[in-house]
């Protein structure tokens, strides 16, 4: 009787959504190759020439890390830009999800922005161009924005 229990809750574990499971492995790195349709869309969207790809590692410890948010298990950001590298939760990242494509979208629109030397009115105000263009991305491509542009209003303020 007890190994009909198990195979009871075996059947339920392997019934579950993926959602809850990494897309790929922790620390997956995901090549130029993959993002080169990316890298052009942005080039062409900021009108900038992004001569070095950055380096970018699918990684929801590192992600994590790299935002001081070791250990918390509600950490919100599914990707963080860090001078030349990139860093997906590789819980979402799957290189046929428009979704994940447009959270890398986002980030190498600051990969742009630090490379172009483009000045800013404040550190906030990157983030209007970055939101606005990973929306662009997602209705380029007959999908809803991530954000609503109040959003980017109110995260892209300079005051406060």
């Amino acid at each position: 009787m007890k190994y009909f229990y198990k195979i009871i809750v075996l059947l339920i574990l392997i019934s579950l959504p993926m959602s809850g499971r990494a897309a790929v492995p922790d620390g997956t790195r995901i090549s130029g190759a993959e993002v080169a349709s990316l890298i052009v869309w942005v080039e062409k969207a900021m009108s900038v020439n992004i001569p070095v790809a950055p380096i970018i590692t699918a990684s929801g410890r590192v992600l994590k890390t790299s935002m001081g948010l070791e250990g918390v298990q509600a950490a919100r950001s599914m990707a963080a830009y860090l001078p030349g590298q990139i860093i997906i939760n590789n819980i979402i990242w799957d290189p046929e999800s428009l979704s994940a494509q447009s959270y890398l979208v986002h980030e190498l629109v600051h990969h742009a922005q630090l490379l172009s030397g483009r000045t800013y009115a404040c550190h906030n105000a990157k983030e209007r161009e970055a939101y606005t263009l990973q929306n662009q991305w997602m209705t380029d491509h007959g999908e809803e924005p991530i954000v609503s542009e109040g959003w980017i209003n109110r995260l892209s303020s300079c005051e406060g």
